[in-house]
């Protein structure tokens, strides 16, 4: 048996091969990430099997960088090993005290990792879920990019017409429709405060599903007859920017969901009874696992997670438990955590069980993170067993 090691990167990836015996076979080869370069890979890896019968290949799984790679390695019928990088560090670190970091160096460590390692899953799964991952990542970039311009959205609010948000009331419904639309067409305090009460009451109306009419529209256009805001072009252009960036992340953001759902559709998760996971968490959750047979337990499913305490014992110090180590994927750590916080909500016996940890003295995340603990034994067993959640079979303790 040989043993290839890739240390993936953007525009080049190294590979270096070794024997059963350690032997070091190929110490560094650069080759690109193009298709000629796949090429040149897969004749080296062909010349080193010459010399034996058997292969296996170990790279990180460092995200998208490697995923072309994988494919070509896969189609060719290569078994492939995917490591968290965090463990090819450990690994590297506990093989020499020198404090070094090369992409040569990178490969032989992947390498002899993967001639070391027993117990190892070779990277098998679902296209479905490759794809579900790149789609829940790019739903939540989108999610991200437009908090960013809420933001800057109600910073020009703030200065332009401060009186409006008291007066809408709820933080939301200064991006409702009938709102963004008003704002659109008198994009300055000033612009309002000489509107006809007919033409606005008429767009507050409709945008708002006849919720509000003209007293709404006499009481905005009061306000800003009176307000302390600044009336400034500068501002006024930078709100219908906003309003349109708005608009259109939202309908990008819409069309992702669509696109997640489509593909939840026909995965037919029993993972969707769980109360309080929806469609978006349980395509975060499955995709960032992609295959629960990489999992033999619980506790490895929170290590993937980072989702579990550090633990410290030394000498006289014999604390268990530290901080939460935040390792591995935060996409899945957030999904566990909003969907055990829901779950607390929704099921009756996961809120008994938060409620006693909480009565126990335990600070909210700590109680939270606990339900968290509670919650993947229930994932591992429900995509384990594809079976349903099932609330009589659940105990407080």
């Amino acid at each position: 048996m040989i043993y290839a090691g890739i240390d993936v990167a953007k525009y080049e990836h190294h590979l270096s091969i070794i024997n059963s015996e350690g032997k070091v076979l190929l110490v560094d080869k650069q080759f690109l990430n193009n298709r000629e370069g796949f090429k040149t890979m897969q004749r080296i890896l062909k010349n080193a099997l010459v010399t034996d019968n058997g292969i296996e290949i170990g790279l990180e799984n460092t995200g998208h960088y490697g995923y072309n790679l994988i494919a070509f390695l896969r189609k060719h019928h290569y078994p492939v090993f995917a490591y968290n990088p965090l463990l090819i560090k450990k690994y590297i670190q506990g093989s020499t005290l020198r404090k070094t970091k090369t992409d040569s160096q990178d490969a032989l460590k992947i390498a002899q990792k993967l001639r070391a390692d027993i117990d190892k899953t070779s990277f098998e799964t679902d296209d479905s879920m490759i794809e579900l991952k790149s789609d829940t990542r790019y739903l939540e970039a989108l999610k991200y990019k437009r908090a960013k311009t809420k933001l800057a959205y109600i910073n020009v609010l703030d200065q332009t017409f401060p009186e409006l948000t008291p007066e809408l009331g709820a933080s939301s419904t200064k991006y409702r429709t009938w709102v963004l639309t008003l704002l659109k067409k008198y994009p300055s305090t000033e612009k309002l405060a000489h509107g006809q009460i007919a033409t606005i009451t008429a767009i507050i109306s409709k945008y708002s599903g006849k919720k509000y009419g003209e007293a709404k529209a006499i009481k905005l256009r009061e306000l800003a007859r009176n307000t302390i805001g600044q009336c400034s072009e500068s501002l006024s252009f930078q709100l219908l920017q906003l309003i349109d960036a708005l608009r259109f992340e939202s309908q990008q953001i819409s069309e992702a969901e669509q696109k997640v759902d489509t593909i939840m559709d026909n995965i037919k998760t029993p993972l969707l009874t769980v109360p309080g996971i929806g469609n978006t968490l349980a395509a975060i959750i499955l995709s960032e696992i992609r295959n629960i047979d990489y999992f033999t337990s619980p506790n490895q499913i929170l290590a993937f997670a980072g989702a579990e305490p550090s633990i410290s014992r030394s000498g006289e110090q014999q604390g268990d438990y530290g901080h939460m180590v935040k390792h591995g994927s935060p996409e899945l750590r957030w999904a566990l955590f909003t969907a055990a916080r829901l779950c607390a909500r929704f099921s009756p016996t996961m809120r008994q069980y938060y409620h006693k940890k909480i009565s126990e003295g335990k600070p909210y995340l700590v109680a939270l993170s606990h339900v968290v603990k509670k919650l993947v034994r229930i994932i591992f067993h429900i995509l384990k067993y594809n079976d349903s959640w099932s609330e009589s079979r659940l105990k407080v303790d």
